[in-house]
Formats: structure tokens, sequence, C-alpha cells
């Protein structure tokens, strides 16, 4: 019998990783060329992939209930952001970062832990959860110098595309 091969399939959710982080590096570099209203819609369709992306996690990956509870509070924290670039929520912002902070961060480490990606992608998807988290943190609490923080966007968004990469190879 002939054996077939079949293209390497994505999942959604890594699609939409890479995608934000796509769309993030995209707007870090408009934002710093050419600012003008691009870049908002931008950073506004990366928060929303991110959002979509936990979302699909939620539905799809884990039975862990630790895990689904971190990937629909990220889902949330990241929808909330997504509408708060293109739209002023005021205080409801504050309450955004909070909730993409903690569900990120413990996402990172639940799928770090119980290992529900390969290795490889698991260990880029908590380094991308940790940077997440740092830069969600200095909005709050301003900590970073300005040049350190321009850093970490670079960094966050060239690990969303490694995770995206690596979540979407077999085991």
């Amino acid at each position: 019998m002939a054996s077939t091969r079949t293209a390497r399939t994505f999942s959604l959710a890594s699609w939409l990783f890479v995608a934000a982080g796509i769309l993030i590096l995209l707007e870090l570099l408009l934002s710093h060329v050419a600012p003008g209203g691009l870049d908002v819609w931008l950073l506004f369709l990366g928060y929303a992939a991110l959002a979509v992306a936990f979302v699909v996690l939620f539905l799809r990956r884990s039975a862990d209930l630790i895990a689904r509870i971190a990937f629909i509070v990220a889902a949330v924290g990241w929808a909330i952001l997504a509408i708060a670039t293109v739209a002023g929520i005021g205080g409801l912002l504050t309450f955004g970062i909070i909730l993409a902070l903690i569900g990120t961060v413990v996402a990172g480490i639940m799928v770090f832990v119980r290992s529900l990606f390969w290795r490889g992608a698991s260990v880029a998807f908590l380094v991308a959860a940790i940077v997440a988290g740092l830069l969600l943190l200095s909005e709050l609490v301003a900590f970073l110098p300005a040049g350190v923080g321009v850093i970490l966007d670079v960094i966050f968004g060239i690990m969303l595309v490694v995770t995206g990469v690596l979540t979407g190879r077999r085991r």
C-alpha cells in the first residue's frame, strides 16, 4: 500500500498566536515609524486574536479545571484590553489588565506544569506568559524604564509567534 502524506495542520489557537504576535510586532513598528490611526487597529486585532486564542484553548485543550478557568479569565482580560484600545472604557481598563495579567500568567504556569503541549511549546508559552505579565504589570505600576518596555514588547511579539509555531507541531 502506498502511504500518503498530509500537510501539517495547525490548530486554530496556534494560528491565532502567530497572528497576534505578527500584529503586535507590526503595531510596534508602525507606532515608531509612522504614527497614525492604523497602529491602534493593529493592536486591537492583536489583542482580539489573543482573546479568541484563549477561548479556543478553553474550549478544546484542557480538562484541568484550573487551566480552563485561567484560559477564560485571560480571554476576558484580553478582550477588555482589545476594546480599550479603540474605545475609552475608563476604570474597566484596570480590571481588564488585572484579569489578563492573572489569567495569562496562571495559564502559562498550568500549561507548563500539566504539559498541555509538547515540552518546547509549553516552555515557549510560559515565557510568553511571563513577558506578558511583566508588560501588564508595568501598565499598573510604572517600574520599567522606557527602553525596557519596548524591548519586552518585541520579545512578547516574537514569543507569541514562536509559541504559535511550536504549539502547531505534533508531539
